[in-house]
């Protein structure tokens, strides 16, 4: 009977461990923090936002920038990834073309110094130009946490904007949101 029990325990306990695959499309809900589903939903959400502008759908084919995606949340988020989905999924459209984002560390930097006022506007233009960019893709995801002892809610919005090389004006803004709670239950302590 000890054999039999032994044995039941061994084949339980063996059960519970492994390494399984999951298909990339499965929403991921483990707790609050970001995750690949969120990183998927708030891309796919801004790229067919830009796709849909007016900025986009003219007939000519748009080359685009990506300055940067800046991280303001206390979580560690690749914002990288956030502007590679983009770009991918805007690609796709076969609307815009996109300028090599390790070739643009130049360009970002004289970006930054122009802000300063260490660089004139017509230097940036001529920059943006020798690139063959029309457009700056530039933005920023942050959160808002609130924890208790048994649940957490966490706030995100992604806001992204494209600005004309040219004329430096602002010429499509979007923003995208998200709320997620997670609660622990009694059994989870």
């Amino acid at each position: 009977m000890i054999k039999v029990v032994l044995v039941l325990c061994a084949v339980f306990l063996n059960s519970c461990a492994g390494t399984s695959y999951i298909t990339p499309d499965t929403v991921t809900k483990y707790d609050s923090k970001f995750s690949d589903t969120d990183l998927k939903m708030m891309s796919s959400y801004m790229a067919e936002s830009l796709k849909n502008s007016d900025v986009i759908k003219g007939a000519e084919k748009k080359a685009l920038g990506i300055l940067h995606i800046k991280n303001k949340t206390s979580e560690h988020i690749n914002s990288d990834g956030i502007a590679d989905k983009l770009m991918v999924n805007l690609l796709k459209t076969g609307k815009v073309k996109f300028a090599d984002r390790e070739n643009l560390k130049e360009l970002i930097e004289e970006q930054r110094l122009s802000a300063l006022g260490m660089v004139d506007e017509s230097k940036a233009k001529e920059i943006g130009k020798l690139y063959g960019i029309d457009y700056f893709l530039s933005g920023f995801i942050e959160s808002i946490e609130k924890r208790s002892s048994r649940s957490e809610l966490t706030y995100y919005r992604l806001s992204l904007k494209l600005t004309d090389v040219e004329t430096g004006e602002i010429v499509w803004a979007d923003e995208m949101e998200l709320k997620k709670k997670s609660s622990t239950h009694i059994m989870d302590w």
